[in-house]
């Protein structure tokens, strides 16, 4: 039985205690749940970010190659493994937009800018 307690309670304990913290507030689902998608909308903000910066990390890699096929090999799949983490992230946004605007019926989430717009004449 201890062997149960120490490999099965313990941990669950652990991971559920943040949960104590959210039950001495009084606070509402639509607290809670806003309070996560301000959450998500950071963190993938966040990884936006560093996509971005691994892409273009990519290409200043490719353009100090100076012609070493092995440092433009290198830089090309940097430039890659970008693109891809940038596309991953922005489907991820986009589906957790989606399930945020589904759950709470907000339409006040982040979009992406479009640039500016002209009035029609």
């Amino acid at each position: 039985m201890k062997d149960f307690a120490k490999h099965y309670f313990a941990p669950i304990a652990v991971a559920a205690s943040p949960l104590a913290v959210f039950a001495a507030e009084t606070r509402t689902v639509d607290q809670i749940l806003g309070s996560f998608s301000t959450l998500l909308n950071t963190l993938i903000t966040f990884f936006i970010l560093l996509a971005t910066v691994l892409f273009l990390w990519g290409i200043v890699k490719y353009i100090m190659a100076g012609g070493d096929e092995e440092k433009i090999k290198e830089a090309r799949s940097t430039i890659i493994y970008g693109i891809i983490f940038l596309a991953v992230m922005l489907a991820v946004w986009g589906f957790v937009n989606i399930v945020l605007d589904f759950i709470l019926g907000s339409h006040d989430s982040q979009r992406i800018p479009v640039g500016p717009t002209q009035a029609p004449r």
